[in-house]
């Protein structure tokens, strides 16, 4: 059924094998008119047919939505969006979803997301929120989207990977010349047996409890409001022109111009406030940058504030589901990293504010894994700039020679020195996201890394003097030990299964420090794979 409830609320899935034969159909066809129907294995042709396969699929995508031309269609995906995150709620309270699973369940929010984003640039007409055989006709259009669009982010993932992975996939065609995607050499059983044991990882990681009140707090004080008013000031805008409809829009101009009748502000702070919270065809991104860039803040999922054009005229439409939602997502997504809002950019204050969250956010991690080694009762340091030598000048490292070092750990049983770099690691779920981290690991973090190694390598008395200083200790050798690079990280991330170093998750450092530690060992064709796991034999 494309049809299900669960709690209660109506939620839209579609029925594969029927669309399948429509799309998958169509995409196979267009695939072998222009490449052939053969077997491709080189990285690079692979590689073209994907962008191939991904472009196809988001014009058919673009076709649909802009064949759209009343409001009625973006009303309907409204609300069931608004419906979808009172589901997540319910879920991040513990509700275990039974219809569905909660990948699809993300996914399914993901498109309505990016439906009611491509709806900015659309002229629109005027029109009442569906009823009857109008909602089913409409039913049958999100079906089609949802599954174009769960394979537009899926191609996504597979060029991500592939971009990750030397000859990652090998494509050929059935007997009913549709097209197949396999992993090449061990890959597949790589995939499938470590991507399993991720999801303790994840919920092990530590986050930032306090990210929430902080940026509203934030928000008070540099745009000198108080948050809560000011997005009560939208849905009292809204109950004033209609006191029973959720669909209410209202002229975007109208919020500054009531916010500054609450606060005596100036034009700058209050139209830059309800900006930062506004989509519109002005910031919004391409279809194919949603779903390739997921991680800037120029998306619905930051901004609550959809800005449609309605017969020559701008309206906006907000959520109290969504508007709640948004300070969540920037809070726990954003904020952390350095990023807010571009329109929010040019107050100085809130610079400051993701300035001061970007340079102390480590510390969170650094604080967890700390505990972990007092635990352990493990020798070391952390956050090391100098250091300490008896009856000598201090050496300092937070330089050219080695950089500042995040901890150092002895194990004395184990006969090893770890030199680890913590990464406070945003959490992604998807090989987009993985692939960003990715390219940072190996461009930037591995060769920090690999200095500070080099540097404690031939300095091991001088480490061997700052512990025991530190540590009160009569006697101390370590000139034999191991030195062992090491990142701890927060949550999984691709890189720890093929990086040229170990990245170890919050979850697993206590195993990893003391020595118990096991990787997974592969076989495949009877030969043996270990870490790292995807790189070509």
């Amino acid at each position: 059924m494309a049809r299900i409830y669960i709690d209660k609320i109506l939620v839209i899935t579609y029925e594969h094998e029927k669309l399948r034969e429509i799309y998958w159909q169509k995409l196979s066809s267009h695939i072998i008119q222009k490449h052939e129907n053969t077997k491709f294995s080189k990285h690079e042709d692979v590689e073209l047919i994907l962008f191939d396969c991904f472009n196809f699929l988001v014009n058919e995508f673009k076709e649909i939505i802009n064949s759209e031309t009343l409001l009625p269609f973006f009303l309907y995906i409204f609300y069931l969006h608004e419906e979808s995150i009172k589901l997540f709620v319910k879920i991040s309270a513990g509700y275990s979803l039974n219809q569905i699973s909660e990948s699809e369940f993300a996914r399914y929010r993901r498109i309505l997301k990016l439906i009611l984003e491509q709806g900015c640039d659309i002229n629109l007409g005027w029109g009442k929120f569906p009823e009857g055989k109008e909602v089913f006709e409409m039913d049958e259009k999100l079906q089609k989207l949802l599954y174009i669009g769960t394979w537009i982010y899926e191609f996504a993932d597979l060029i991500a990977y592939h971009k990750m992975i030397n000859e990652s996939r090998e494509i050929n065609f059935d007997e009913n010349n549709l097209l197949q995607f396999s992993w090449q050499h061990h890959y597949g059983i790589a995939y499938k047996n470590l991507f399993p044991t991720l999801s303790e990882d994840y919920e092990k990681a530590v986050f930032d409890e306090n990210a929430i009140e902080e940026l509203k707090q934030a928000i008070n004080q540099c745009f000198e409001i108080d948050y809560n008013i000011a997005g009560q000031i939208i849905f009292e805008i809204k109950k004033f022109h209609n006191a029973t409809s959720p669909f209410q829009t209202i002229e975007p101009y109208v919020l500054p111009l009531n916010l500054k009748n609450h606060f005596p502000i100036s034009d700058f702070l209050a139209e830059s406030f309800y900006n930062g919270l506004s989509i519109s065809r002005k910031n919004k991104m391409s279809l194919e940058d949603v779903v390739r860039k997921p991680y800037s803040t120029e998306r619905y999922m930051y901004r609550p504030i959809l800005i449609y054009n309605i017969e020559g005229v701008d309206r906006a439409l907000v959520g109290k589901e969504k508007f709640v939602e948004s300070i969540y997502v920037l809070a726990t997504n954003a904020i952390n990293w350095n990023t807010i809002p571009n329109d929010w950019l040019r107050n100085k204050g809130m610079m400051k504010f993701i300035s001061r969250k970007g340079n102390t956010h480590d510390k969170i991690l650094e604080d967890k894994i700390e505990a972990i080694l007092i635990q352990q009762n493990l020798l070391y340091s952390r956050n090391i700039k100098t250091f300490k030598q008896h009856n000598k000048i201090n050496i300092r490292i937070d330089n050219e020679l080695a950089g500042e070092i995040d901890y150092i750990v002895v194990n004395i049983n184990l006969k090893t020195i770890f030199v680890a770099d913590s990464k406070y690691n945003k959490a992604r779920y998807e090989a987009v996201g993985y692939r960003s981290d990715y390219s940072n690991f190996f461009k930037t973090y591995e060769p920090q890394l690999e200095r500070k190694v080099k540097w404690i390598e031939e300095n091991k008395i001088v480490l061997q003097e700052h512990l025991k200083i530190t540590n009160n200790l009569s006697t101390l050798e370590i000139s034999d030990f191991d030195v062992v690079g090491v990142f701890f990280i927060n949550t999984p991330s691709f890189y720890m299964f093929n990086g040229n170093y170990k990245a170890i998750t919050l979850n697993q450092i206590s195993n990893f420090v003391s020595g118990n530690y096991k990787l997974i060992e592969l076989n495949y064709n009877q030969k043996k794979f270990s870490h790292p796991y995807f790189r070509k034999p």
